[in-house]
């Protein structure tokens, strides 16, 4: 007899999307949310009012920008600027994609997979919003004979 193998179902097949509602007469959202890569997080939801999020599901997308990688005040400045209804989608946390933003990076997936790619998007989203860059000019200190050079990423300036 041959046992039976059960097949894991792999996180992306749990994705839902839902819509953040309005909370009465004040005009709130709905919804609460906490974690950001400023805390080694992904974002995820806190409090969820009126159904759509469950609370612990980790945020994907609001209103079709990938948060994940995003610091808290960033995932709240896409929150707060989405037009309503505010389309998200979120996935319950399991063993292959935890709220630990550090333990998902560093772990080794096949290029070109789902996961490789959400890997590649957290860290484009860490590089432009969470890794400080100074406000100065280039300064070019190669020395003859070296092959490589010290450059410094320039902040746009407003």
């Amino acid at each position: 007899m041959s046992k039976a193998t059960v097949k894991k179902l792999h996180w992306r097949s749990k994705v839902q999307e839902s819509f953040v509602p309005l909370g009465g007469a004040s005009g709130e959202l709905g919804l609460a949310i906490g974690g950001g890569a400023d805390y080694g997080e992904f974002p995820f939801v806190t409090a969820a009012h009126g159904g759509g999020a469950t609370v612990g599901d980790i945020i994907l997308e609001i209103g079709g920008t990938p948060v994940l990688g995003m610091t808290l005040g960033d995932v709240r400045g896409v929150l707060n600027s989405c037009p309503h209804p505010i389309r998200i989608k979120t996935v319950s946390p399991g063993s292959s994609l935890c709220k630990d933003l550090r333990l998902y990076l560093s772990k080794c997936f096949t290029p070109g997979s789902m996961d490789c790619h959400l890997q590649q998007v957290i860290r484009e989203n860490l590089y432009l919003r969470a890794v400080p860059c100074e406000k100065r000019t280039h300064v070019h200190t190669q020395t003859k004979g070296s092959e490589h050079a010290i450059q410094h990423r320039v902040a746009p300036s407003n």
